[in-house]
């Protein structure tokens, strides 16, 4: 018996790109959820079975998670053992849910048991090739690429056209992998080949279960400008989320500039805000990207921004600032206000300073004299913006910010200088001293550097000059 007759693994098949005139239903996740409710009320587990499963790849499509669970749990409850489709169909999924959750030991139960389901049914290699890729990245979430990469390689001959090519992209990322992992100097290469294959072969579905890593790859790619317009394409399509670290050339929604001239990107491009800019609006995004973890409390927004209001005037008057900074955005998202607090989604809004400071901590993990980390401090000496734009009026954070990051870019302007210095390059230590200065002109510490440095070229000049008269 067949629940469905449309795989997964066709593209655009389960997209459901309706367009016949009056389809009662505004969306395919509408369509299924009717087509759920329907099969439960007249206990029509075939059509309910049929419909989860569909809906459970929509989720996964759009890496949404929080109802996977419960899908999965109705699915399993109402399968039929009789039928050893259904039978594998509920163990792939489960085995996708044990790899977002990261318990592989009951990914690989779940692996065993859909293999075991379509050995009995004597499942045509068409339709053994969805779990065929649920095991791939069962194996790939565990950390195991060369194993994960084998056991596709041997199933190659079994496929030929759109089925095989993604194959080989599975087995070509698996590589990249194990290259990422290692610390391997090949891996731009093969990452690179990866996406490029990635891109013929036309698949947004690769890697549903792992979303996380796909993440990364995407991440990876768009540093080294590997295929930079798929790697947007499959972050907006999936709805992938940044990694940890945060990688400045995402496709971030919204960039805050708080170095130097305070701007906005919004959508990779600069943001108007008109002849007329709503200034208090503003300050509020400007403070939030200036706080600790980028959040406030509505309170400390009312005393920072109206002291002098009365009563609730202060509340009403944030409610307002904060209705047109959404206006302006023209999303609503990009901000999050929960429990009295007011924060900027970390999915969605990028700040310069943190990108700073975590190059920065980046530069310092290695070998201060290395030539690596020396040119990673000398870009971010010299590719500064410029200090904290504080605002007026300034938040009372915003201070301690600029005061912290002073101190660090000071700091890392004297390590850099004083490596110039070893190395007896006075030339570059003199014009790294004045760069410090030209954003801090008031700082003792580079002053007192750049003297000596002066001082020094200077008495070497002249002795030069005198064992040359």
């Amino acid at each position: 018996m067949r629940i469905f007759g449309r795989r997964p693994h066709l593209r655009g098949r389960w997209d459901f790109a309706y367009a016949r005139r009056g389809f009662p239903y505004t969306s395919p996740e509408s369509a299924l959820r009717a087509a759920i409710a329907i099969g439960e009320h007249e206990s029509l587990r075939g059509v309910e079975f049929g419909a989860l499963y569909h809906l459970q790849l929509q989720m996964k499509s759009r890496n949404e998670w929080t109802e996977f669970a419960e899908l999965i749990r109705r699915l399993a409850e109402i399968a039929d053992s009789r039928y050893t489709t259904q039978i594998a169909v509920v163990a792939d999924c489960q085995a996708a849910l044990h790899t977002i959750r990261g318990d592989f030991a009951e990914a690989r139960l779940a692996c065993d048991r859909f293999m075991t389901a379509i050995e009995a049914a004597n499942e045509p290699p068409l339709e053994r090739w969805p779990h065929f890729i649920t095991k791939f990245q069962v194996l790939l979430a565990e950390g195991h690429p060369v194993e994960a990469a084998g056991f596709l390689t041997n199933l190659l001959p079994l496929f030929s056209g759109a089925l095989r090519q993604r194959m080989d992209t599975c087995v070509l990322l698996a590589r990249a992998c194990q290259a990422k992992w290692g610390g391997d100097p090949d891996y731009p290469q093969l990452l690179r080949r990866s996406f490029e294959e990635l891109r013929v072969a036309s698949w947004p579905a690769i890697l549903l279960n792992v979303p996380a890593l796909l993440s990364a790859l995407c991440a990876d790619a768009l540093d080294l400008d590997i295929e930079p317009e798929l790697c947007r394409s499959l972050i907006t399509r999936r709805a992938l989320v940044p990694p940890r670290h945060r990688p400045a050339r995402w496709p971030w929604p919204l960039r805050v500039h708080v170095l130097g001239e305070f701007r906005l990107d919004l959508d990779g491009a600069p943001l108007q805000v008109g002849p007329k800019p709503p200034t208090r609006s503003l300050e509020i995004l400007r403070g939030l990207a200036l706080s600790k973890n980028h959040e406030c409390s509505l309170q400390q927004l009312y005393d920072w921004l109206w002291p002098d209001a009365e009563g609730d005037h202060a509340k009403a008057a944030c409610e307002q600032a904060l209705h047109r900074l959404r206006r302006l955005l023209g999303r609503a998202d990009l901000l999050v206000q929960r429990g009295g607090k007011l924060r900027l989604d970390a999915e969605k809004v990028w700040v310069d300073l943190d990108d700073w400071h975590a190059r920065l901590e980046h530069a310092f993990e290695g070998d201060p004299h290395a030539a690596t980390t020396v040119a990673e401090m000398r870009t971010s000496v010299w590719e500064f913006p410029g200090p904290v734009s504080l605002g007026d009026p300034p938040a009372p954070w915003a201070s301690l910010a600029g005061e912290r990051l002073r101190s660090r870019f000071i700091d890392v302007a004297m390590r850099l200088g004083s490596c110039f210095e070893a190395d007896d390059d006075s030339v570059q230590a003199r014009e790294t001293y004045l760069r410090a200065l030209e954003a801090y002109p008031r700082c003792e510490r580079c002053q007192e550097a750049l003297r000596r440095v002066t001082g020094a070229a200077e008495r070497v000049r002249k002795g030069f000059v005198s064992r040359g008269s």
